[in-house]
């Protein structure tokens, strides 16, 4: 509970202005019909029934065309899909940000923030696990607002510590217990959470300076909270993880009410506990299927897929009930998002010859 103290105090030193976020149907439209190139359910079917050639021309053909040919003549197989994706995720989000007014790009570079930290989070591993800098490097998907060569500069730093120190993202002095941690246990899973715990604390109070247009977005960020606080606690529960050091990872919504269930759902005994007291929350329904599945496997995957699959469904919801407002922004970047893990997974998965029931369960489609 000190660190997340800390984070409270931490918010209360920003002070943002109200934001007038207008009304540019243009920006609107343009998402919209960005939105429409997204793959589809049948999409995804026939990729997965394709070889790892067939799958690399079917995306030639597609709107990953420019970078797979950009990327073609120093890279090949998975390693050029992969990076090819990322950097066509990070075009995809300038372009919002080119064709947005200063308030919407605004918003826009907030929450992208979070493929700065996931980038950030990638060297840190890397340079913990001794990876090879060029491998690192070509996982990296720049599509935050950190650039490509500022983050090498970051790979270049010969400590954990320096990157931190030099991270632009979160202050220092928030992330000193963290690197006392890995310090002395040898673990990277402090430094992780210090940046998650900022980034949603930093996002929730941004949210609260949009007018009323913001409304959804506020309540999506809230949701998007609890279903990785349900994720983090059945991982740990899993992982049989100490209750008290339990609760330092679970993230503030800011809904004292809901966030106080969750501590208190942290405090179960083990996952089976925590699992029949999930069957009691508003998330019932959609975690039904992932959790007879856990129960039967003892993985998480399914139950993961289910919850990501109920946030894209919201951001669906979005289009069709609001299509030309921020929210309509919102539900692209996150059905973006979405769109290239699950591609990554594919790729990935058929690269190691996994079956193609295996690949489908995780896929949120």
């Amino acid at each position: 509970m000190k660190q997340l103290m800390k984070y409270r105090k931490e918010k209360t030193k920003v002070r943002i202005k109200k934001i007038k976020l207008g009304f540019y149907p243009y920006t609107y439209v343009r998402t919209v019909v960005m939105r429409t190139l997204l793959f589809k359910r049948d999409d995804y079917h026939k990729m997965l029934k394709m070889g790892f050639n067939e799958i690399a021309r079917f995306l030639q053909d597609s709107h990953y065309k420019k970078e797979i040919n950009e990327l073609a003549g120093g890279l090949s197989g998975a390693d050029l899909i992969e990076l090819a994706l990322s950097r066509n995720l990070a075009e995809s989000f300038n372009k919002l940000v080119r064709i947005s007014s200063p308030q919407i790009a605004l918003l826009i570079k907030e929450y992208i923030k979070r493929k700065d930290i996931d980038d950030i989070k990638t060297i840190i591993r890397g340079k913990f696990t001794n990876t090879d800098e060029k491998l690192i490097a070509n996982t990296l998907t720049s599509a935050g607002t950190l650039s490509y060569d500022f983050l090498i500069s970051l790979l270049k730093k010969e400590s954990i510590e320096e990157i931190l120190k030099s991270n632009e993202i979160v202050d220092f002095d928030l992330l000193k217990d963290a690197l006392k941690d890995l310090n002395e246990k040898k673990n990277l899973v402090n430094i992780e959470n210090a940046f998650d715990k900022y980034y949603y604390a930093h996002l929730m109070q941004f949210s609260q300076a949009l007018p009323r247009q913001g409304k959804l977005f506020r309540e999506f960020l809230h949701k998007e909270v609890e279903v990785l606080n349900m994720l983090t606690l059945l991982r740990l529960k899993k992982a049989k993880f100490d209750k008290q050091l339990t609760k330092d990872f679970i993230i503030a919504s800011g809904n004292k009410l809901k966030d106080s269930r969750l501590m208190k759902l942290a405090e179960v005994d083990n996952l089976e506990e925590l699992s029949k007291a999930l069957e009691n929350t508003d998330y019932k329904d959609i975690l039904s299927k992932g959790l007879e599945e856990f129960k039967k496997s003892n993985s998480l995957i399914a139950l993961e897929t289910e919850l990501y699959k109920y946030l894209l469904q919201q951001t669906t919801l979005f289009m069709h009930q609001h299509p030309l407002t921020i929210d309509t922004i919102l539900g692209y970047m996150f059905a973006k998002d979405i769109e290239v893990r699950n591609l990554k997974i594919i790729v990935k998965g058929k690269q190691l010859g996994l079956s193609e029931e295996f690949i489908e369960r995780q896929l949120v489609i």
